[in-house]
């Protein structure tokens, strides 16, 4: 009934059925809100302003810095800022800016 609703009120855009059946056991256990609740560990993405930054600067002062030598994070957390952040690529064992025609 809730789905056949939803489905009246929105058309197409409206959510699967399984997921209206996963939101009804949820609140019926008395949860309040469609939110996550927060979790332990390390954020999904550590990709912000302060570490684009951070990593630009190690690689201003060392420009033949190994990927695997900034800041502590994964290798392919720094890779992604230098090469799609900071718009760079290693040629010769330097990291240079990339300026992509276009």
């Amino acid at each position: 009934m809730i789905h056949g609703t939803l489905q009246t009120v929105c058309g197409d855009c409206a959510c699967s059925y399984q997921t209206v059946c996963h939101w009804v056991k949820e609140f019926n256990e008395y949860k309040e809100s469609l939110s996550d609740c927060p979790r332990p560990g390390r954020p999904k993405s550590c990709v912000n302003e302060q570490t684009i930054a951070s990593i630009k600067k190690d690689i201003d002062e060392d420009p033949h810095i190994s990927v695997r030598d900034t800041n502590g994070l994964s290798y392919g957390t720094v890779h992604t800022i230098i090469t799609e952040h900071l718009r760079m690529k290693k040629i010769c064992a330097r990291w240079i800016p990339h300026f992509v025609n276009g």
